[in-house]
């Protein structure tokens, strides 16, 4: 008999053991159950989180799986807007699975968001729609459900969700990169610096994302004018290169103001911040596209980056 509920205060260890049972993989940061810090970090400490959201399936009393649901943020950054919903995470250990369990979790989820107003549910925490699992769960930046969790598409086709947005996962080894050849890169030495130091203040909605996670931020500044033209925005990803056995660092954006773009700025920029990280030994540079970017996907590509993995959201409207 599976009991489902939702999380109660002494359930860390139950929702560690499922975590890490069921979405057990090189792109899931494994969670201990003794040492249940990583979930408080990264789920059970940021403001918005409800303990209906997150439930539990039980059988005698052993969590063998569970179901993690918030909600996107509202335009201006300050609260989550619960019209559109986000199933973050479904996960139903392997000797658990095809019983039913995972179907009627995400039933349950669907109807915790019905009760809460929302209209929409978005399947897959991908950036900007990521309230949970940044930094545990995917890899430099939320990309949704992972190709390589290959029952994730089937079960929400079955259940009535279509396929959202799609991201990919590109990455470049600092040891055998080269700067890239650019005649511009002189002139644009001469007129500006580059300034780097840890991001100081970011809105409500992006610091509850991130919650203990450090962003470091590259400003290229005009030696004249002090004007900030283009910035990158940068994390070390240490939990996941415990994993890996290799440091690597994560993009979470490059900008370009649009006076300055199409002037090789943001190419600079970029390459100047992979020969300081490789300098500074670390192993590896992560970066998350959306796939209907072609023209991010062709800034990357410029730059030798490889694909590694894609991401998916599935989506459906709540009656």
């Amino acid at each position: 008999m599976i009991e489902y509920r939702s999380f109660r205060n002494d359930d860390p260890p139950r929702v560690a053991e499922a975590w890490t049972a069921s979405l057990a993989g090189p792109r899931t940061v494994p969670i201990g159950t003794q040492a249940t810090t990583l979930l408080e970090y990264f789920v059970l400490a940021k403001p918005y989180f409800d303990p209906a959201g997150l439930i539990l399936a039980l059988s005698d009393g052993r969590p063998v799986g569970f179901v993690l649901t918030g909600f996107v943020s509202n335009t201006e950054g300050t609260a989550p807007d619960p019209s559109t919903a986000v199933v973050c995470a479904l996960g139903v250990i392997p000797d658990h699975r095809r019983q039913g369990i995972g179907s009627e979790l995400l039933r349950r989820a669907e109807a915790y968001c019905r009760g809460r107003g929302s209209k929409q549910v978005v399947a897959g925490s991908m950036t900007p729609d990521n309230p949970f699992l940044f930094g545990l769960y995917g890899g430099c930046d939320s990309p949704g459900f992972l190709a390589s969790n290959e029952a994730a598409r089937p079960f929400f086709t079955k259940h009535g969700y279509a396929e959202g947005r799609n991201c990919g996962l590109f990455r470049q080894r600092l040891a055998t990169w080269q700067m890239p050849a650019d005649l511009r890169f002189a002139d644009i030495r001469q007129q500006f610096d580059i300034i780097g130091a840890p991001l100081p203040a970011m809105n409500w909605w992006l610091e509850s994302v991130l919650g203990p996670i450090e962003v470091f931020e590259y400003n290229l500044r005009d030696k004249t004018t002090e004007e900030i033209v283009a910035r990158v925005l940068l994390w070390d990803m240490e939990l996941f290169a415990h994993s890996w056995q290799e440091s690597c660092v994560g993009l979470l954006d490059v900008q370009v103001d649009s006076a300055w773009q199409r002037r090789g700025l943001g190419r600079y920029l970029l390459a100047q911040v992979l020969r300081h990280l490789r300098d500074q030994t670390f192993s590896l540079f992560e970066a998350r596209i959306d796939l209907d970017n072609p023209a991010g996907l062709g800034f990357f590509r410029d730059f030798g980056f490889e694909p590694v993995e894609t991401g998916h959201t599935y989506t459906r409207d709540l009656a």
